[in-house]
């Protein structure tokens, strides 16, 4: 929940995010990889990433909506977990946790997560207000009081 404003530059529309914003990104990139979960078009997300010069490039995940998906109360969440299931099959799971920031999450990806074989930190940030700090400084709390390496964080722009 990045909540960029939408500027028109000539014939086309970017997202632009504030100063605050772009610090908030980067320090949560700065415990671990990002991983975009977002219904945005790639290049709008493209145009985010150019905007936050991260060291590591975010990693993409897929929205696949199936039927039934948008009556629940996470829509996202079978994406999100037939990603991190094909990430772990191909060796590519490198991160000892997953924080998932997101103004969407229901009772089903907190039942999702005690189960998941790892830790996950679910913050819910307001819609209007998106990312602020004390969601950073929970997520730096996690981290550390986990002791983990590398985790990978959700963020919806």
């Amino acid at each position: 929940m990045l909540n960029p404003k939408l500027v028109r530059v000539g014939d086309s529309v970017e997202p632009h995010l504030s100063d605050v914003k772009l610090a908030r990104v980067r320090r949560l990139a700065a415990k671990g990889r990002i991983a975009w979960v977002s219904s945005w078009q790639g290049d709008m997300i493209a145009k985010l990433e150019a905007q936050l010069h991260l060291e590591a490039e975010p990693l993409r995940v897929t929205i696949t909506m199936r039927p039934g998906d948008e009556d629940r109360p996470t829509p996202k969440l079978r994406s999100v977990a037939r990603w991190l299931d094909r990430m772990d099959a191909a060796g590519e799971a490198d991160w000892d946790a997953v924080v998932w920031i997101d103004d969407v999450l229901g009772p089903d990806v907190h039942e999702w997560a005690h189960t998941f074989g790892k830790p996950v930190l679910l913050e819910k940030p307001d819609p209007v207000t998106g990312l602020t700090d004390a969601h950073v400084v929970a997520v730096q709390v996690f981290i550390n009081e986990q002791g983990v390496g590398t985790p990978t964080h959700k963020e919806q722009p």
